[in-house]
């Protein structure tokens, strides 16, 4: 078993990067969510909402959420509203609930109805990072599982 040393691994968990080489080291796997009740139920139904802006910049917002029929329903947020006319494609993030836990990620599609967002999710994750392997080797990897595990 290697030995720990008092260097942590140059490595930023948030985006799973090795700081000394740009290349990204972290994964997800796509997954069916038929499971997503469940996790709802274990994340909360509130979570950060990402969409594009027709600039090509990100707009989050913190937003709560109701489960009908598979879709993800929210009040309207106006910025988000006019993302989704141009850009559908969003994502949904719910930091992890417990110390070292895992985040639930979900890609979805949104459309803006009048006073609501309906979001039909397309696929999800749940991640974390994980520790590198070897202890000196720099690298940070990821510790994903599909949702429901």
């Amino acid at each position: 078993m290697p030995q720990a040393t008092s260097d942590p691994p140059r490595c930023n968990p948030t985006f799973g990067m090795d700081l000394q080489s740009p290349k990204i080291l972290s994964m997800s796997i796509p997954v069916e969510i038929s499971r997503l009740e469940l996790e709802l139920r274990k994340f909360g139904f509130s979570a950060f909402l990402l969409t594009v802006r027709e600039d090509a910049t990100s707009h989050v917002a913190h937003m709560s959420f109701e489960l009908v029929d598979d879709e993800l329903r929210c009040a309207v947020s106006r910025t988000a509203a006019k993302n989704v006319q141009t850009q559908p494609k969003v994502v949904l993030l719910w930091p992890p609930f417990e110390a070292g836990g895992y985040s639930m990620i979900l890609d979805a599609t949104c459309v803006a109805e009048e006073e609501m967002l309906r979001i039909t999710p397309v696929s999800g994750v749940l991640h974390r990072p994980a520790p590198a392997e070897e202890p000196n080797s720099g690298a940070c990897e990821s510790d994903c599982a599909p949702l429901g595990t």
